[in-house]
């Protein structure tokens, strides 16, 4: 019952915390910039084809050494994602790569989004980190749209609000309008 009620308490205050960048055994990746409009921003959302900006952090201090690489990503029905293996998101441009960081250290570095995208897509940022036989890895969801759009079709969308103004418009000129005198 003990350990019931400390998993239920470790739940709830993780649950209180800001959310914060994907990250595992010290290293975490995260978009650049971290902050967006006074919030933590904790996934990627980027037009393709396109390049964007991202953060590797270590939050120990000791010197940490990752793999990152990136992957596809879908959803999974259920709430959660996906995350397919190394190299098998075919949107992110992004090398596989080994990387040590020094203690606290950042780097900010970028990755390409290959072609041009007919509808939106998802892929992932990866990193593992290796403690002995265990791996574990975290990984930042990208969130891709089609160059210059949000995924609603133009014509549909901007003849809906034509019609909301046109509408608008008539609204306020008919309140603006004198009464007629009652005679």
């Amino acid at each position: 019952m003990r350990r019931l009620l400390a998993a239920t308490a470790a739940l709830l205050v993780t649950l209180a915390l800001p959310a914060s960048a994907a990250g595992t055994g010290g290293i975490e990746v995260s978009p650049y910039p971290g902050v967006v409009d006074g919030k933590q921003v904790t996934a990627f959302h980027v037009s393709a084809p396109g390049e964007t900006a991202w953060t590797l952090r270590n939050t120990t201090a000791e010197a940490r050494t990752g793999r990152l690489y990136a992957a596809a990503a879908r959803p999974d029905g259920q709430g959660g994602w996906t995350i397919g293996d190394a190299g098998s998101s075919p949107y992110l441009d992004f090398p596989e790569r080994d990387v040590t960081l020094a203690p606290h250290q950042v780097q900010v570095s970028s990755f390409r989004v290959r072609g041009d995208l007919e509808r939106p897509a998802h892929a992932a940022l990866v990193v593992e980190v290796r403690n002995g036989s265990v791996v574990a890895r975290a990984a930042t969801l990208v969130y891709l749209q089609p160059a210059g759009g949000s995924g609603l079709p133009a014509l549909p969308v901007g003849l809906a609000v034509l019609v909301l103004l046109a509408a608008g418009a008539a609204l306020l000129a008919a309140r603006r309008r004198p009464a007629a005198p009652v005679g």
